[in-house]
């Protein structure tokens, strides 16, 4: 009998556990990255509101009490924060839920076409002249110690 000479390439069964690997391993570094992704989006809304925070400080020092006006401009007639009602990469809407001489709550939620429309952990984000941080998921719950 002659003997046959050294093969050469792969069996298909060795090509298909290689593709399974190569799939197993892109789905989990799929789910991380969308993971960091969403917390990225979060902190958009978090640096928002403690920047409008920072704002509502100064302008409760200016003028005795809290402005309850977002998007105002510089020497406006009627007085507001210099801070947009939408978070810069258009995210997050921002309202002032609050505001008068000694309280004010400053409020993120999520916009519909944002791309965090899979983050139903955090979709609404707030925070008060104490510094008091909230967060509520899709369903109304707090959700504030895994979104803050």
């Amino acid at each position: 009998m002659a003997q046959t000479a050294g093969r050469t390439g792969f069996s298909l069964i060795e090509v298909m556990v290689a593709l399974v690997i190569v799939a197993i391993t892109a789905s989990l570094a799929f789910a991380s990255h969308r993971r960091y992704l969403l917390r990225s989006y979060r902190l958009e809304a978090i640096q928002a509101l403690l920047a409008a925070a920072a704002e509502q400080e100064k302008f409760h020092l200016a003028h005795g009490r809290y402005s309850d006006r977002l998007d105002a401009r510089a020497g406006a007639e009627t007085p507001g924060l210099p801070v947009s009602s939408v978070t810069p990469r258009r995210r997050y809407a921002m309202t002032v839920e609050l505001a008068d001489a000694g309280v004010f709550r400053l409020v993120a939620t999520s916009l519909a076409d944002g791309g965090q429309r899979d983050d139903a952990e955090c979709r609404w984000f707030s925070i008060d002249e104490t510094g008091r941080r909230q967060a509520r998921d899709s369903k109304g719950l707090d959700s504030t110690s895994r979104c803050w």
